[in-house]
């Protein structure tokens, strides 16, 4: 029974890494990095399909200064992401984004197509082979992300950007501890992104992203086959400076998003999770778009 309880503690766990703290861009400056799909559970494969919405509530500006947005800006995000294990302590993964901006107003309208598709490799380098009261389990990660989606500089309107724009690579780590009805997780990411000259009839230059990073802490309680979990994700974004036709420089980019969530367990091999994110609660925003999202995803995994 206790063995039992522990494995189940150690599913939720990867369960909870996925949804506890996703990472919404904010349009004006490129945007967050998220971490992506681990495997951090006892598992050999696991696939997940999510589908969130998203709405604009803040504006806030490079100053400070809130401005509360009155009219609906929207966006719902449907995801696939795989991971699977090889040579016992690797694994690769891949992440597959649609995305349906809709927006009210005189420009407003709808537009939907594939948001940025990333990749990861990750590397159990912290394994969890004898039970350590404090030691928790690390994955360590490289990830890359591919500029598939319309970044806003590339486009006209604004309705058919869903992605950052630029070739980006990061590397990071996870790390879970479990102790019977509770757990604990962190994970950690630095990336770079790339330049990239655009030419279309809005602007001819070149767009510099520079570095980004974020850094979450979570932690859930079971309830037999029940889970309920928070977390807190804190991000941070170099300044985006243009230079060509227009030039400009940009300010530097932070925010942080608060997530709560529910999972249920329907045997040991799939579960389903419901979760709220908020990024008007927590720290000190600068220069970003502020959201409230809802995800609904369902998990399938399939064991060692």
């Amino acid at each position: 029974m206790l063995l039992s309880k522990w494995l189940r503690q150690l599913l939720y766990s990867s369960i909870f890494l996925l949804f506890a703290a996703p990472v919404w861009a904010a349009s004006c400056c490129g945007g967050g990095f998220a971490v992506p799909s681990i495997i951090t559970g006892d598992d050999k494969a696991q696939v997940t399909t999510s589908l969130s919405y998203s709405k604009i509530d803040t504006d806030v500006l490079a100053n400070g200064e809130w401005y509360k947005r009155n009219s609906n800006d929207t966006t719902q995000l449907y995801k696939m992401e795989f991971s699977h294990i090889f040579g016992d302590r690797f694994q690769v993964g891949a992440t597959l984004p649609v995305q349906m901006h809709t927006r009210d107003g005189a420009a407003g309208g709808t537009s939907t197509g594939l948001a940025d598709v990333s990749a990861q490799l990750g590397y159990e380098f912290l394994p969890d082979w004898n039970y350590n009261p404090i030691r928790p389990k690390g994955v360590g990660f490289l990830a890359i992300t591919l500029p598939t989606g319309k970044s806003i500089y590339e486009s006209t309107d604004g309705l058919d950007s869903r992605g950052r724009g630029f070739l980006s690579i990061g590397a990071g780590a996870v790390f879970t501890k479990n102790w019977i009805t509770w757990d604990a997780n962190s994970s950690i990411e630095f990336h770079h992104s790339f330049s990239k000259v655009i030419s279309n009839s809005e602007m001819l230059g070149t767009i510099e992203p520079g570095n980004g990073g974020s850094f979450s802490l979570g932690a859930g309680y079971n309830m037999g086959d029940t889970r309920l979990g928070s977390s807190i994700a804190w991000t941070v974004e170099d300044a985006i400076n243009v230079t060509g036709s227009s030039p400009s420089t940009g300010s530097d980019q932070r925010y942080a998003t608060g997530s709560l969530l529910v999972s249920q367990m329907f045997d040991n091999l799939w579960a389903a999770t419901v979760s709220y994110s908020d990024q008007t609660l927590f720290g000190e925003p600068n220069n970003a778009t502020l959201s409230k999202t809802i995800s609904l995803s369902l998990q399938k995994r399939w064991a060692r």
